[in-house]
């Protein structure tokens, strides 16, 4: 493959220009047969595959079959090499901003949470939607996720959601024929190969459930490209090829250009998006349940703590019949007390985005998370609530948040500073970060926890280098074996870290 890279920022409309010299049934396909053979995203640049990204790739097939003229000539890997050289060097805002400023981290924000989510485990991801929506127990209060929910939203169980979407992206990558990677048919696997699904024991219940959730069409993606778009960040919004990552409408059954982007509509990010419509009372209700799961999903991970005692949320009395509420949990060491507030919050648009104001945006998501540790930490040391004579009042304490998805950047100093201040060092966490570290062997988490508040409230993932950890997180080994076709074990556990 060849690597064109241009010496100065490029302008969009010279890529797109460059991607529609080529018709979308040839280039696509080449997008699709590519795919498969790229190594994982954290292996692209040790081959010197980096211009491949999945984010790549997915633009030049989103932009191709949007706007592209089926008369125009094939394309070869030699041109697939020029246009996604172009898309690593187009321009961007931090171009045309003033030198100083929070330039370089907005600029980070954009590139981190286009490029992050690509990179974490697929084990975890979909063991953690099983594990997360139908593993922890319901609480009595949630609205809509009741028995049955699944298959009202998905056509079929949660299980088998993720199974089909495992199937699909293992047909797309790994199929024995290679004229048929990077697609995906349904005749190609008769009845009989669907034992492994719980419910879905038909080519035509899969048929349905692809066409509900994950095929698209020429026809929709061009009617859904943003006109007047603005050209420095348009590849950094969302491409709807990561909603529906098969393309139907072309010889030979979907199409599918970006595989790992399948995966995507099992995760717990996609599910969420799939059931959380905010613009009906259902989808909002949808995510108010999934933040109350969230928060109980935690409280399971902190439980395979050896080391220590989990306490759930405390309820305490205060003056004129008032009550208050502590954090979601607080986890009691031997040497130490972690206060865990859950937050089932995601990174909007504009912070994706890197927009002027995103430190006012992150301070506004996090400041009541922050006040609630705060809050909880005096409650204890004051001695005056009865309700928490559990806990220790003589051992350090520490605060963490932890958030449904990775706030990238986030721990760094530059965003810590725009945070409110707390009495106690306090970590920002991704869900993903926590389920590593209640794995930790050979130590305790509580030393991780301190090197941590010594540094202010560092992220956690960095300071996991040098220690040990299982093979394996308990909770998402039981989510993992209840999806079709799942292995006893899951893939590449060591190498997501």
């Amino acid at each position: 493959m060849r690597h064109l890279l241009p010496s100065h920022p490029v302008p969009e409309h010279r890529y797109i220009e460059r991607v529609l010299r080529h018709s979308p049934d040839s280039l696509v396909r080449l997008i699709a047969a590519t795919s498969p053979g790229l190594p994982a995203v954290r292996d692209l640049g040790k081959q010197q595959l980096s211009t491949y990204g999945p984010w790549a790739l997915l633009d030049a097939a989103w932009v191709s079959l949007a706007l592209g003229n089926g008369s125009r000539p094939a394309a070869t890997s030699d041109d697939l090499a020029e246009i996604v050289g172009l898309y690593l060097s187009l321009d961007d805002p931090i171009t045309h901003e003033p030198a100083g400023g929070l330039r370089l981290e907005r600029f980070l924000q954009r590139v981190t949470h286009q490029q992050g989510g690509w990179q974490e485990s697929d084990y975890a991801q979909l063991s953690r939607s099983v594990a997360l929506l139908q593993q922890t127990p319901h609480p009595d209060s949630l609205e809509v996720i009741r028995p049955g929910w699944d298959h009202e939203l998905l056509g079929c169980s949660l299980t088998d959601y993720v199974g089909l979407a495992e199937l699909v992206w293992a047909c797309a990558t790994h199929h024995p024929d290679q004229h048929r990677r990077g697609r995906f048919a349904v005749e190609w696997y008769p009845a009989r190969d669907y034992v492994e699904f719980d419910h879905l024991r038909s080519p035509a219940q899969v048929k349905a459930v692809l066409r509900q959730h994950f095929a698209t069409t020429k026809l929709r993606l061009r009617a859904s490209f943003p006109v007047g778009a603005d050209p420095l960040v348009r590849r950094y919004t969302h491409n709807p090829l990561r909603s529906r990552p098969l393309v139907s409408g072309m010889p030979g059954g979907y199409l599918v250009p970006v595989p790992s982007a399948v995966l995507g509509k099992a995760t717990p990010l996609g599910l969420y998006y799939t059931g959380g419509d905010s613009n009906s009372e259902r989808g909002k209700a949808f995510t108010r349940d999934v933040g109350h799961l969230f928060e109980r999903y935690v409280g399971r991970q902190l439980a395979l703590l050896a080391d220590a005692e989990v306490h759930a949320e405390v309820e305490y009395k205060l003056p004129k019949r008032q009550k208050g509420k502590s954090v979601d949990w607080i986890v009691v060491f031997p040497d130490l007390v972690l206060l865990v507030e859950v937050k089932s919050t995601r990174p909007g648009e504009a912070l994706r985005l890197g927009a002027e104001d995103f430190t006012t945006i992150l301070d506004s998501q996090f400041r009541k998370a922050f006040k609630q540790v705060d809050n909880s930490a005096d409650r204890i040391r004051s001695g005056a609530h009865p309700e928490f004579d559990r806990i220790p009042r003589d051992r350090p304490m520490v605060g963490m948040v932890v958030t449904a998805e990775q706030f990238h950047q986030i721990n760094s100093p530059e965003h810590r500073s725009e945070l409110p201040a707390t009495s106690v060092p306090v970590t920002v966490t991704s869900i993903q970060e926590l389920e590593d570290a209640v794995t930790i062997t050979g130590t305790s988490l509580a030393d991780v926890l301190r090197a941590s508040a010594a540094g202010g409230g560092a992220a956690l993932r960095p300071l996991f280098r040098g220690h040990k950890f299982l093979d394996h997180n308990a909770v998402l080994e039981q989510g993992w074996s209840a999806i079709p076709f799942a292995r006893p074990r899951g893939p590449g556990r060591g190498s997501a870290r």
